[in-house]
């Protein structure tokens, strides 16, 4: 009995993983993919936490994503939202990345997923997040 309840709660969890991450093969980067990427809109310092916190399956090294990183799953091609087929949470909203704005170190870049365009805020800002974290 305890066997069998034990390969049920493997099964659901491996389910569970495989619907929260996205890996992107063209960069070997893995993404969080959860409603939290739809749903939670929080500040850069609070997002950085969130990401140094957040464990999914047998991944547990996230961190916030550059300006770069984030453009790479942008699909330009796409609009509401302009993102990679293979996401299932996105928000048409401004989504957080650690790359700094060159004349003010408290700006930072985001991505808008809506039509994939860019532009900076102030750290204190509440916008959404996706973590990421590299597959190799």
């Amino acid at each position: 009995m305890k066997k069998l309840l034990l390969s049920g709660l493997l099964l659901v969890s491996s389910t569970l993983f495989a619907q929260h991450i996205f890996v992107d093969k063209s960069t070997s980067l893995v993404w969080q993919d959860h409603q939290d990427n739809y749903k939670l809109s929080i500040t850069y310092y609070q997002s950085q936490e969130y990401c140094s916190k957040l464990v999914i399956g047998k991944y547990n090294n996230f961190r916030m994503p550059t300006l770069r990183e984030l453009q790479s799953i942008v699909d330009y091609k796409k609009f509401d939202p302009a993102i990679k087929k293979g996401f299932d949470y996105v928000s048409n909203e401004y989504y957080w990345s650690t790359t700094p704005f060159a004349d003010d170190n408290k700006i930072v870049w985001l991505i808008n997923f809506k039509k994939g365009e860019r532009t900076v805020k102030d750290m204190h800002y509440d916008r959404h997040i996706r973590c990421v974290q590299s597959s190799k």
